[in-house]
Order: C-alpha cells, then sequence, then structure tokens
C-alpha cells in the first residue's frame, strides 16, 4: 500500500484525535484571544495551507463576526510592508504541516517582531513555527510522510474550523464537525468504489466548482489532482465557471461540483450545461436531489455550510490517487515536489 493510500484512509482516525486536542486546549485558545482582543484574524499559509488559510478566512466572517484575511506566505514575507496596516491589531494563525516551511517561518518572525500574536498550528513537534508562536498547537498524528498531502490538509481544515467554533462558542458547530468525524469512516467505505469508478472513466483534466465556505477547501482539491495524478486542475465558483473557463469544458473534462442546498434549479441548470459541453460530472451534496450528473455523492446535511468540507475533500483525494495508479504514477513521489521549500536550500 502507498503510503498516500494509507494517510487517506486514516484521516478520520487523526481527526478524532485533533478535535479531541483541540477541546482539550481551548482554554488556552480563548486566554490568548481575549487578552488581546484582536480586531481581525490573519491567515498564513503556503501552498495547501494557504487553500486552507482561504477557507477560514470566509468561516472567520461568517461564523465569527471579525474581519479576517488570507495572505499566501510568500507574499507576506517579500511584500510585509504592503501588509503592515493590515497586520495591525490582528491576530495571525498559520496552519503548516512541517512548520518550517521558510516563507511562513520568515513571515512570522515579521509580524512578531511588531507585536501581532501568533497561533502555530503544526503537524510536527518543536517546529521553528511552534517555537515562535505565542500558542503552539501541535498535531504529530496527522503529519503525511508523502509529499501530497491528504490527511494533514483534512486535519488542518478541521483544525480552523474547530477553532472558530472555539472563539465564537459555537457549540452547535463544535457537535456537527463532531458528527462528521464519526460518520468518516462509514463515507469512506460507502463511496471508495465509486472514486475508483470515477477514475477509470476516461477524462484527462478536472475543473473542481465550489462556493462559500467550501471555497478553500475546493481549491485544494485541485492541487491534490494537480499534485498526485498529475493533471491539470483549475478551481471556479459554481455558477462562475461560465464566464470564461467553460470554453475549456469538453469531452475530456471531469468536473467534481460541491452544489449548495440552495437554488436548486439555478446549479441544477449548471450541472445540465457542463453535461451539455460533454463533461463528466460528478456532484457533492446534501440535497438528495437528482442533479443529471454522472455519479452523485450525498453527505450528510449540515446546519454549518464549511462542516461538509470535511467528507468533501475525500473524494478528490481517492479519485486522484486511484487515476495515479491507473497511469502507473507513484502517487507517493511526483518528480519535481518537495514536501517542504526552504529558502536556505
Amino acid at each position: 500500500m502507498y503510503l498516500t493510500e494509507k494517510e487517506i484512509f486514516s484521516q478520520y482516525h487523526a481527526l478524532r484525535q485533533t478535535y479531541d486536542y483541540l477541546l482539550a486546549n481551548a482554554q488556552q485558545v480563548r486566554k490568548l484571544y481575549e487578552g488581546h482582543k484582536p480586531r481581525s484574524l490573519t491567515f498564513v499559509g503556503c501552498g495547501s495551507g494557504y487553500c486552507l488559510c482561504q477557507a477560514a478566512e470566509t468561516s472567520t466572517k461568517l461564523r465569527l463576526g471579525l474581519p479576517a484575511n488570507a495572505v499566501a506566505g510568500g507574499d507576506l514575507l517579500v511584500n510585509f510592508a504592503h501588509y503592515e496596516q493590515l497586520l495591525q491589531g490582528s491576530m495571525l494563525i498559520a496552519p503548516s504541516r512541517s512548520g518550517g516551511t521558510s516563507e511562513v517561518v520568515l513571515a512570522v518572525k515579521k509580524a512578531k517582531a511588531m507585536g501581532v500574536p501568533v497561533i502555530g498550528i503544526s503537524a510536527k513537534e518543536g517546529s521553528p513555527l511552534g517555537e515562535l508562536a505565542d500558542l503552539s498547537l501541535e498535531i504529530p498524528w496527522a503529519f503525511d510522510e508523502s509529499v501530497c498531502q491528504t490527511r494533514t490538509v483534512t486535519n488542518l481544515y478541521a483544525a480552523n474550523l474547530v477553532l472558530i467554533a472555539i472563539l465564537a462558542n459555537d457549540q452547535r458547530l463544535l457537535a456537527e464537525i463532531d458528527e462528521a468525524i464519526n460518520g468518516g469512516p462509514g463515507f469512506m467505505e460507502k463511496y471508495t468504489g465509486l472514486a475508483k469508478e470515477i477514475a477509470a472513466a476516461d477524462w484527462e483534466k478536472v475543473i473542481v466548482l465550489a462556493d462559500s465556505e467550501l471555497d478553500g477547501i475546493a481549491k485544494e482539491a485541485a492541487i491534490a489532482f494537480s499534485e498526485i495524478p498529475q493533471i491539470a486542475a483549475n478551481y471556479y465558483h459554481v455558477l462562475d465557471v461560465r464566464h470564461g473557463p467553460m470554453v475549456l469544458v469538453d469531452e475530456k473534462t471531469l468536473a467534481v461540483v460541491a452544489l449548495s442546498p440552495e437554488e436548486y434549479t439555478l446549479q441544477r441548470d449548471l450541472i445540465r450545461d457542463l453535461k451539455g459541453r460533454g463533461a463528466k460530472v460528478v456532484t457533492i451534496s446534501h440535497t438528495g436531489a437528482d442533479w443529471g450528473s454522472d455519479w452523485q455523492v450525498d453527505v450528510p446535511r449540515y446546519a454549518n455550510y464549511g462542516v461538509a468540507g470535511i467528507p468533501f475533500i475525500f473524494i478528490p483525494q481517492a479519485v486522484g490517487l486511484y487515476k495515479a495508479l491507473n497511469k502507473g504514477l507513484n502517487p507517493d513521489l511526483p518528480a519535481g515536489l518537495e514536501p517542504m521549500i526552504d529558502l536556505g536550500n
């Protein structure tokens, strides 16, 4: 078994530990937050981590009622002077697999020098990020040994959502995250065969479509397709795909579409348009509706839409894994990709 496969299918075991660990540290999180009373939250990450920052930005705005921003680590490092006013009075949260990516660590150092409080979330213990942070949250059970992140991604996505729930004292959100974790193994078992079927179909490029709180995790899904089976993939908002990208959709396109429980007709018509251009379509939703897609994946209907991102990400991860295996690729070691960028090397 490849490491990537092992890590994908062990992600819910790790999620249980992550959830329990963060709740055990909830008092420390609240103490730091209440001690600084930030006027905004700033999320900083690179690559997959940056996608998760974008998801957390949206969730913070919707659930905490606080201004929030996601900034790519390299952008913040190079253009720190551009962002100084944004960082004034903010709290910085940095989710990272290694806690050692140079762009994030060096940018955090600059932020710390101007008095910005930092929460670091790392899947490695004793990392440079952890040493810098005012509060270091370490989840080593979520660390991915393979180059491409899967288990780590899901855990950092959930960790950001749990942090937001803790800060908002949102017990319903916490309960639904707990529910999603409990239901995860059964969800994976139910849809593994479907993932293999999708992977075996004839397609050569991917578009991932999603809205609202699933924006960031859907961007990560596109990265997973690019990295694991090494297939060109892009992310767009659901209806926004008609505004230009639709011209590239054809019979060699796989469309992975996360659909909202709102505005059924508008979204169904979009699926019809994708199918009309020859695309193969997998829909992921919790409406129980018939979308007219080639494959349909049902997730539980959560009151907090962001929770649906936890089961959602398994589908592109698993499809990407099986597509890589069908192509004869090693999903653990994609050529030209490093698990961590060190600017000193």
